[in-house]
């Protein structure tokens, strides 16, 4: 097997997203969560699932954008101003980013409505990055995407792993999973 380093995030990423390995990807982990589990907050604070999902689908949303951005013509260091980096030492830049709320609200344990929007988001915010992932080369990969790459694939699972956890503090998760 001769695999490239685009091959190997992108074989991280589907473990992230929705490829079953030994640890549940992101789609499994959300699997079955309704509004009232989705806003359940664990005893003494903290985010809840809702909270975390967007905080995901910020950033997410976020590397997308740094991925495709081919309007300007500029490389990606030129626009850090534009999108800052994930996981970048604590800079003018990255503390504006940093400052925005990327958590929201608790949400609403009664309107499914909205927790169904969030996750119909979350499907296509996370099928949307696959599709931008399909689209970069090695040739492309510079030390600084490949460390967006790696931060947020980590971040993602970091996250996928709170879920799970409150998840079962509150009882939703499967005693068996599929």
């Amino acid at each position: 097997m001769n695999l490239k380093l685009m091959d190997v995030f992108r074989m991280e990423y589907d473990f992230c997203w929705d490829r079953e390995t030994w640890f549940a990807p992101l789609e499994s982990a959300l699997k079955g969560l309704n509004s009232t589990d989705a806003s359940w907050q664990p005893p003494g604070g903290g985010n809840t699932i809702w909270q975390t999902v967007k905080h995901l689908n910020y950033y997410n949303t976020l590397l997308v954008r740094q991925i495709n951005d081919t309007t300007t013509g500029k490389n990606a260091s030129e626009n850090k101003a534009t999108f800052g980096d994930i996981g970048e030492s604590v800079d003018s830049i990255w503390k504006e980013i940093l400052a925005e709320n990327t958590f929201g609200d608790v949400g609403d344990p009664a309107d499914s409505e909205k927790w169904n929007a969030v996750m119909a988001d979350t499907r296509q915010i996370c099928e949307s990055l696959r599709r931008s992932l399909a689209l970069v080369k090695d040739s492309q990969l510079d030390e600084e995407l490949a460390g967006r790459l790696a931060r947020q694939i980590l971040h993602n699972v970091y996250h996928t792993g709170q879920i799970v956890l409150i998840r079962k503090q509150q009882g939703s998760w499967p005693k068996v999973r599929e």
